[in-house]
């Protein structure tokens, strides 16, 4: 996540390496030979560099009305939860879907749980009963996602983002452990698959590997850079690291607490931005329009929203991931959502599960944590 120039500044000699891409700093089983779709020779829908986006995975966008406020051009929602009426209303309405589902858990309230064979789960993830690692190495595994990326298919989602495979930094009670290149592998199966039924694929977090799936990716999504001073290694994303190669997007989720006394729009517009108390627990020296500046990067003399100092995407939700959305130029908004009974906080769900993988990465880096 994103950081300051000052910080950057302190930091840049001493993790260099950190902040490029990696490509080849860790250690990899095999060579990863397959052959790729070429993205530029394709004509599925990809997201541009500079875009907006609105995640929302608790609850789902309310189309009932022919309406969907904000008109971010992108929304990411929940998969399963999401009816394919739904997804054609928001394509409709102007907005293309990105579909989240996990491809590395197996989350036993999915209807697909059954599927997965005892010899493809590990062990359950820290405070999410009833959810379990994948080792994606399977070959059952593998089948049980494709099935999801046709369902993903057929709801009409232009996107996909299969969430949690970076299994390998996390305690999955597999032998012998997952490594790296087993995502890169894994990945680019993934990858392969969903891009020969016309929906574009995207990655979260994977820091570690970013330079190696960057051929099987078509857009990045960060949670949190400005506190966990990765936001380099994703600002690289966005360019050609070769001649023939394109840049690829960013998004950029930073979270907020937040009070408002003003009122809303019958449409969503907050009238009154400046009403907004906004706190974050990482930042307690900072509020409002300093927090929002310094977690859009945009407290550095000579940069504003039009001119930023990276080229990310950025946005600022709450941890509940709902309708709720700042962006950087201040305004807010919020989407009509609805209640579809989903089991779990998944908004809460993929923020802890960020915050387990940025502590991975900060202990190999000798960061605090």
């Amino acid at each position: 996540m994103l950081r300051t120039l000052p910080i950057f500044a302190s930091l840049i000699g001493r993790f260099a390496l950190t902040n490029a891409i990696p490509t080849g700093d860790l250690p990899l089983s095999d060579a990863v030979e397959a052959q790729r779709i070429d993205p530029r020779q394709t004509a599925y829908w990809k997201p541009p560099m500079k875009s907006n986006i609105q995640f929302i995975l608790t609850g789902i966008p309310d189309v009932d009305e022919d309406f969907i406020r904000p008109n971010a051009g992108i929304y990411e929602v929940d998969m399963f939860y999401t009816p394919d009426t739904t997804i054609k209303k928001m394509n409709d309405l102007g907005q293309k879907v990105i579909c989240y589902f996990s491809a590395a858990t197996a989350e036993n309230w999915r209807d697909d749980y059954s599927q997965f064979q005892r010899q493809d789960l590990g062990k359950e993830l820290p405070d999410w009963p009833g959810e379990r690692y994948l080792d994606i190495r399977r070959d059952n595994v593998f089948k049980v996602i494709q099935k999801r990326i046709d369902l993903a298919k057929q709801k009409g989602c232009n996107a996909i983002e299969p969430d949690n495979v970076d299994v390998y930094s996390n305690d999955n009670g597999f032998t012998p452990a997952i490594v790296p290149d087993d995502t890169i592998k894994y990945l680019h199966k993934v990858s392969a698959y969903a891009r020969s039924l016309g929906m574009s694929v995207g990655i979260k977090n994977c820091v570690e590997i970013l330079g190696d799936i960057f051929d099987d990716v078509d857009f990045a999504i960060s949670e949190q850079c400005v506190q966990y001073l990765n936001c380099t290694a994703y600002a690289n994303f966005t360019t050609a690291p070769a001649p023939g190669k394109e840049g690829k997007p960013v998004f950029e989720v930073e979270y907020v607490n937040y009070t408002y006394t003003g009122e809303w729009s019958d449409d969503g517009v907050a009238l009154t931005p400046t009403a907004f108390r906004t706190q974050n627990v990482d930042f307690p020296g900072l509020k409002d329009e300093k927090l929002r500046r310094k977690l859009c990067n945009l407290d550095e003399p000579g940069v504003t929203v039009d001119s930023p100092y990276l080229k990310i995407n950025t946005i600022i939700k709450t941890l509940a991931l709902d309708g709720f959305i700042m962006f950087c130029d201040g305004s807010v908004e919020r989407t009509r959502t609805k209640d579809v009974g989903q089991k779990k906080n998944a908004g809460d769900m993929v923020v802890r599960r960020g915050w387990a993988r940025e502590k991975m990465w900060r202990r190999s880096m000798g960061l605090p944590v």
